[in-house]
């Protein structure tokens, strides 16, 4: 499972694209959340249009690791 924290200048990461690449290639579960609370959390340009970036909380992430997404 690959698990991408969001922040504000994730799309410009190139290791943050191409890991979330690899796992959508080998069909490895991910899911997204946001880094911040604040400030303004952008997606990798490697997610898809259709991935949701998820509030950072502990049962978020309990349900999100169950599969529940």
């Amino acid at each position: 499972m690959v698990i991408v924290i969001c922040g504000e200048h994730t799309n410009t990461a190139s290791g943050v694209s191409t890991e979330l690449e690899i796992a959508q290639e080998e069909e490895i579960p991910y899911f997204l959340l946001y880094g911040r609370t604040t400030k303004k959390c952008i997606k990798p340009k490697g997610a898809k249009s259709t991935d949701k970036i998820y509030r950072w909380t502990w049962d978020n992430l309990k349900k999100l690791i169950n599969g529940d997404r």
